[in-house]
């Protein structure tokens, strides 16, 4: 496999919300170990932890670092979240496709409180939807794979069912979504900065 140089790498903190027990530390820890690192037992995230991982974006020298903001389910914490995402525009918010309860609280609880931690109130947040635990038995889904599309489509996100379960199916496919988003955002930025000079 040939490996590509990195020139640049841009960094982006993404928060990682949803109830408990959905999934999201599992998820954070199969895509930053490559699917190597499988938690076997259960432990509450306590606040919010920071896991960074790397993403080499496809056809690019550029790579993006992330800052994962693991964000605890529990309501103790719920008042305290907001100053933890301080300047955090990007988020992936997860459900348990065996819970509908954790995809009603996506929808009412999770993508209102981010927007409303935004500290600058005319950016939007760039944020994906991902239902987990694809790899349990169909009759346990609760919520169907068109209902979860539709609904982050309308919100303007991506959408991605995911197994965390080794050897893992889509793990990166959310954080793929970012990366492609924040890259593209960066190139436009350039683009205008550079735009700019020439008319200067």
């Amino acid at each position: 496999m040939k490996v590509t140089e990195i020139t640049a790498v841009l960094r982006c903190k993404v928060a990682v919300v949803g109830d408990s027990t959905v999934g999201k530390s599992t998820l954070i820890s199969m895509f930053s170990s490559k699917g190597q690192k499988y938690p076997t037992n259960y432990s509450m995230t306590t606040g919010i932890e920071v896991a960074a991982a790397q993403y080499h974006i496809p056809d690019t020298t550029i790579a993006v670092e992330f800052f994962l903001y693991d964000t605890s389910g529990s309501d103790l914490y719920r008042e305290t979240l907001a100053q933890g995402w301080n300047g955090i525009y990007h988020a992936i918010l997860v459900f348990d496709i065996t819970n509908k309860d954790s995809f009603e609280n996506c929808k009412k609880i999770w993508w209102e409180e981010l927007k409303k931690a935004r500290l600058d109130r005319e950016r939007a947040v760039k944020a994906v939807l991902v239902a987990t635990k694809t790899d349990l038995p169909a009759q346990r889904q609760q919520i169907s794979v068109d209902v979860a599309q539709d609904w982050a489509t309308a919100n303007g996100m991506d959408f991605c069912a995911v197994s965390s379960l080794p050897p893992g199916k889509d793990v990166e496919a959310p954080f793929a979504a970012i990366a492609k988003a924040f890259h593209k955002s960066y190139e436009e930025k350039i683009s205008a900065y550079n735009d700019a000079c020439r008319n200067y």
